[in-house]
């Protein structure tokens, strides 16, 4: 645990920059105008919602067999392979949307449409770019890929607004300054593997054919293509959704709240991407008594520090909108914080279930699931945006109401083949101070200043948790220090 932790928290540290951009931007650049704004967060979601239909499950695999082919040195090869059927089928999928858009007009009148320039070579690029992100993670190097990865867009989302808004782009050229980031971490990822691995020149396929592996990979990835299907509908489609039906300004307002709430899922993913190749060893060679303390460990370790961070948001958020220009448009979408927020405390609370399913022979117990979610989703989504006309705060709902029903399959599926499941008294502490983090902080006086309640509001939760953890040990702070702080602290010690 101490080793996924530990890098789990450089990623981290990343992740959290990442955030203060997205932040600054929401808080400064947006709110000038939420209309365009609206647009440029349309364009990477709705990428992400075609995306499973051009990887068809191929990047997962690379790092499900690479335990087998490194033996061999394979691994390369499959890399090149998942390369080269990613650029085929993206060519096929693109043929077949433009098509379709001929066969069915009204598609030409639907915002993907007329988005379509923009979002066809994001998804493009983004799908070689998680590919080698998939790989690099084997190699245990997630900083580097998680800058190109996700600070890069925020950046990129920035300059495109600002180019509209300061320095009279078109709205054309300006989100195609959006789409020029993208190629640039592409490269960037491109020359950083190539400082990791000598990527051997020979390539030879004669792999796929040895032991029937074609088959078996191909399988493999047409059951993760499914398994997948779902959550990444769960989490994607709100955003298109209400660029679809609602309109752009909607989007902006909807996904201020949800990027703040998001946060508390930061510490996730760099346990998730450190995590995969360590879960697929495991499994690969049996040791499941491994596999059972490091998902009862992460799982406590993520809930809690989510805890911690919702609780944040959720006392100094009223003070926020108040500072924010905009702010009382922008605050229609407070509910959002806390319906999303509650959902994803659950999915931290499951841990990495999904990918102990993925990494073991059970992996297609997710076809029997995704299109249930699918169609949950989207249908959900429909009705409270139509029938209950509750606009964001009906997408949020739905969007939760998928992810926690998605999540307690699996929990039920885990505990009956593998029999774990991430759950202990200790969630009892970590509950216990999300209430009493929440009621506190709304009890808290208010002073006349609105910049000093969002400061000490949240300092006080932070106070309490740092008191709380040390009578509980929710969390073994000590083990996720940094070997060199630790280190620096006890020479300190020693000199004196």
């Amino acid at each position: 645990m101490g080793v996924v932790a530990r890098q789990s928290i450089k990623y981290g540290f990343v992740g959290y920059f990442s955030v203060l951009i997205g932040i600054f931007s929401t808080l400064f650049i947006y709110p000038n105008d939420l209309e365009f704004a609206g647009k440029l967060q349309f364009i990477l979601p709705t990428a992400l919602l075609i995306f499973p239909l051009v990887s068809i499950g191929i990047i997962p695999a690379n790092i499900r067999f690479f335990p087998r082919l490194s033996k061999t040195n394979d691994h390369f090869n499959l890399l090149k392979f998942s390369a080269l059927f990613l650029i085929s089928n993206f060519i096929f999928v693109t043929i077949l949307f433009f098509i379709a858009s001929f066969l069915f007009p009204r598609i030409q009148k639907m915002d993907i449409w007329q988005m379509a320039l923009y979002v066809f070579p994001v998804l493009f690029i983004l799908s070689l770019i998680q590919l080698i992100s998939k790989y690099i993670s084997i190699k245990k190097r997630i900083v580097v890929p998680n800058i190109l990865e996700n600070v890069l867009p925020k950046l990129g989302m920035i300059s495109a607004f600002l180019a509209y808004s300061h320095f009279n782009f078109s709205e054309k050229n300006a989100i195609l300054v959006f789409v020029s980031f993208f190629v640039l971490a592409l490269f960037g990822m491109v020359v950083y593997l190539l400082k990791l691995d000598a990527i051997p020149a020979k390539t030879s396929f004669q792999f796929l054919k040895e032991n029937n592996f074609q088959k078996e990979l191909l399988t493999f990835s047409f059951y993760t293509f499914f398994g997948s299907l779902g959550s990444v509908v769960a989490l994607n489609i709100d955003t298109y959704m209400i660029g679809e039906f609602l309109g752009y300004s909607d989007i902006a307002i909807y996904n201020t709240s949800f990027n703040l709430v998001r946060m508390i899922t930061v510490p996730a993913l760099g346990v998730y991407t450190i995590s995969a190749p360590i879960i697929a060893d495991y499994i690969e060679n049996n040791k499941l008594k491994e596999l059972k303390d490091l998902h009862h460990k992460t799982s406590l370790y993520l809930f809690t520090l989510g805890a911690v961070l919702f609780s944040l948001i959720v006392v100094g958020i009223d003070d926020l909108f108040l500072l924010m220009k905009n702010g009382a448009i922008l605050s229609q979408g407070k509910n959002v914080i806390y319906i999303m927020g509650f959902a994803l405390l659950f999915d931290l609370a499951t841990g990495f279930n999904g990918y102990i399913i993925t990494n073991s022979k059970y992996y297609k117990f997710n076809n029997t699931t995704t299109f249930a979610l699918a169609f949950l989703t989207i249908s959900s989504n429909l009705f409270f945006i139509f029938y209950l006309k509750l606009g964001i705060i009906g997408v949020a709902t739905a969007t939760s109401i998928s992810i926690t029903l998605y999540n307690v399959i699996k929990i039920w599926f885990n505990y009956k083949k593998f029999g774990v499941h991430p759950f202990s008294n200790q969630y009892f502490y970590s509950i216990g101070f999300i209430i009493l983090s929440i009621l506190i902080g709304f009890i808290l006086p208010n002073s006349d200043s609105k910049s000093l309640n969002l400061c000490y509001k949240p300092f006080v939760v932070l106070i309490l948790f740092f008191v709380g953890n040390s009578i509980f040990k929710v969390i073994p702070i000590a083990e996720l220090v940094p070997k060199k702080i630790k280190h620096f602290f006890s020479s300190g010690t020693q000199s004196h």
